[in-house]
């Protein structure tokens, strides 16, 4: 679930920051961007990861597919036939073009572990890691706060999300456990919804696209005020008597 999770809150950071936003789907042979925003790209990424020092303004223009006003997909190819060997070296420069173009770059990473996606962690400016409340994602995300915490000693601390809480009838470990375990207290929580996440996935559509009362789509927003360092000014409802 991270990719939806990460393609949301890209969309609600687009909505709620009213800025700019490049998702780079670095999932280049299963990647789902292209699924989750309705587009079938011809180009993207790869190209660029190819050839980064050809990547320039007009190049990276071609290359993004505009989704909204204010976002765009760096999306992955998704095809098996052919060979993925990505440099460190070589990530680096395609975000760092995009990162000189736009404000904000939402990078999905895939859940295999390499020195490129070593990398792109230790030089985010945020980091968000997305747990399903189990042993194994427990495990992991201490795993990768530790490295963080050693390698990025001055930065802010990653943010945590715990994705599809309290599935009915399954055992979970609770978020107090998990705040406790890492240290850190969930930025959100998003609760099991098949029905929702299910229509908005065959839809191509973000959650608060397809349910703006969703709990879930408020949990997105947070998130993206969280990662954007923003605050939702909310307006109160006044009386008509009102002065």
């Amino acid at each position: 679930g991270s990719s939806t999770i990460c393609h949301n809150v890209a969309w609600a950071m687009s909505e709620v920051a009213k800025s700019n936003v490049v998702v780079a789907d670095l999932d280049l042979a299963f990647g789902t961007t292209g699924l989750d925003f309705n587009q079938d790209p011809v180009q993207g990424i790869a190209e660029a990861l190819q050839s980064p020092e050809r990547l320039d303004e007009v190049l990276l223009d071609r290359l993004l597919t505009k989704c909204s006003d204010r976002l765009s997909i760096f999306a992955a190819p998704v095809v098996l036939d052919r060979d993925y060997e990505i440099s460190p070296d070589a990530v680096e420069m395609v975000l760092d073009v995009v990162r000189q173009n736009v404000p904000y770059v939402a990078v999905d990473l895939p859940h295999g572990w390499s020195p490129w996606t070593k990398r792109v962690l230790m030089q985010a400016d945020e980091v968000t890691i997305t747990c399903v409340p189990d042993l194994a994602n427990l495990r992991n995300a201490k795993s990768i706060v530790d490295l963080l915490k050693q390698s990025r000693k001055h930065d802010a601390k990653p943010h945590l999300v715990i994705n599809m809480a309290n599935v009915p009838k399954r055992p979970e470990i609770s978020v107090k456990e998990f705040e406790q375990a890492l240290d850190l207290k969930a930025t959100a929580i998003v609760e099991y919804d098949p029905e929702t996440f299910g229509q908005a996935s065959n839809n191509g559509q973000m959650i608060e696209e397809l349910n703006a009362k969703a709990k879930s789509a408020q949990a997105f927003r947070d998130v993206a005020l969280t990662m954007s360092r923003r605050k939702e000014i909310r307006v109160e409802k006044k009386s008509p008597l009102a002065p």
